[in-house]
């Protein structure tokens, strides 16, 4: 019986061996590729959980401000069942409004947002009570709620032009008390020691053309003298002091603070700031603070022509003058959205859409002036707008996102 024997050829083996690597490589390069797509997928899931968390974390502070777990040392557990979801919350000042930073446990997500607190629905107008009616005269709209002296309302004429405005439903009026409401002791204590902060600082010498500040770096101060500013970029978390300072609409300023003894917003500007003015405020017209911007001036502030203040406006002017000036003029093509509080005799026109308080309204013509008279004033319900924490102790006033400042 004869054996055939089978012999491969040389070229043969190598070949195999080959396509074995090939194969072998290929396949531990699927089970990276495997890999990788497993740790991406893991990474956005926990991305997005981390997102979540954060949003969470912000819609309960919103609601309840006065939680103190919420911003405890050692964090807020939001779910009893996933460690993960252990979130850092911590809040400061930032002017009138509340600075909300945001972190995972992980830190792999954080977040700055500017709160301020939930408008009032019950309280559109506030007429401090001295006994005397309150006239509407021109083309005056008032809406919402309005909590007017005991005395109420009247309709009244300028010269020979009579009232020419909607007729105010009575179910719409409420009783207001005889002065205005207060700022908590807290946020005057703030606003004295921005002053205070700002005489303190030393000469900054020339601003820089572009400089931007993270919310979650330490503040920087910048303090000038008298002067215009004009063809720079300043954002984030900057304090801009003066002794009177003029911002020329080549300026762009975001979220930042002023702090002088005058402040003018020259024409055309558009800026996001906080300005506060030991003595006045000026915005010039067609000039804009975008939302969330704010004015609160010691003595007179002023909007010029198609103006605009998004945000609050308010104006302190308790010295009692023997002549009648008004501490607060807005033009009748201006327009504010938020908080207006004019302690003071105000000249109040245009536009007011959110919540007006107002000491004492006067209207001057070239005959004269008329005192607690409303005459082309626009008030609108205004429930989209934060408005600051002028009455900061309530911590249990509700809070509203103005913006994200990551």
């Amino acid at each position: 019986m004869k054996l055939h024997t089978t012999y491969l050829e040389g070229a043969v083996l190598p070949t195999v061996v080959v396509a074995a690597l090939v194969m072998l490589t290929a396949t531990l390069g699927l089970l990276a590729l495997w890999e990788q797509e497993t740790l991406l997928f893991t990474r956005t899931q926990r991305l997005r959980q981390a997102r979540a968390d954060v949003e969470s974390a912000a819609l309960l502070y919103r609601l309840h401000p006065d939680e103190r777990a919420l911003t405890a040392a050692g964090g807020y557990l939001l779910y009893d069942s996933l460690p993960q979801s252990r979130i850092f919350v911590r809040r400061e000042p930032w002017g009138l409004y509340e600075l909300l930073h945001i972190t995972t446990a992980d830190s792999l997500v954080a977040s700055s947002r500017i709160v301020g607190a939930e408008p009032d629905p019950a309280r559109t107008l506030f007429y401090a009570d001295d006994r005397t009616a309150v006239t509407l005269a021109g083309d005056t709209r008032l809406h919402g709620t309005l909590r007017l002296p005991q005395n109420g309302l009247t309709y009244g004429r300028v010269g020979a032009e009579f009232y020419r405005g909607e007729e105010v439903p009575r179910t719409a009026i409420r009783s207001s008390a005889a002065m205005l409401p207060a700022p908590s002791a807290a946020v005057a204590a703030r606003i004295g020691a921005l002053f205070a902060f700002a005489q303190q600082l030393p000469a900054a010498g020339d601003l820089p053309d572009s400089l931007g500040i993270s919310f979650r770096d330490p503040t920087v101060a910048l303090r000038l003298g008298t002067a215009e500013i004009g063809g720079c970029t300043l954002r984030g978390r900057i304090v801009l002091a003066a002794d009177e300072l003029r911002i020329d609409s080549a300026c762009r300023l975001e979220n930042v603070l002023v702090c002088a003894r005058k402040v003018t917003v020259g024409s055309g500007a558009r800026i996001a700031a906080q300005l506060f003015a030991r003595d006045t405020v000026v915005v010039e017209p067609c000039a804009v603070l975008e939302y969330p911007s704010g004015i609160c001036a010691g003595r007179y502030a002023e909007l010029g022509d198609r103006a605009t203040a998004d945000g609050y406006v308010i104006v302190r002017d308790t010295v009692r003058h023997k002549k009648m000036a008004a501490s607060y003029r807005q033009s009748r093509t201006a327009r504010v959205r938020g908080l207006l509080h004019a302690d003071g005799a105000a000249q109040v026109q245009g536009i007011v859409a959110g919540c007006a308080e107002l000491r004492q309204v006067v209207y001057f013509s070239p005959q004269g002036y008329y005192k607690d008279m409303l005459y082309d004033l626009t008030l609108l319900e205004n429930p989209a707008t934060a408005q600051p924490l002028w009455y900061g102790g309530a911590e249990a006033v509700r809070r509203k996102e103005a913006v994200c400042v990551e």
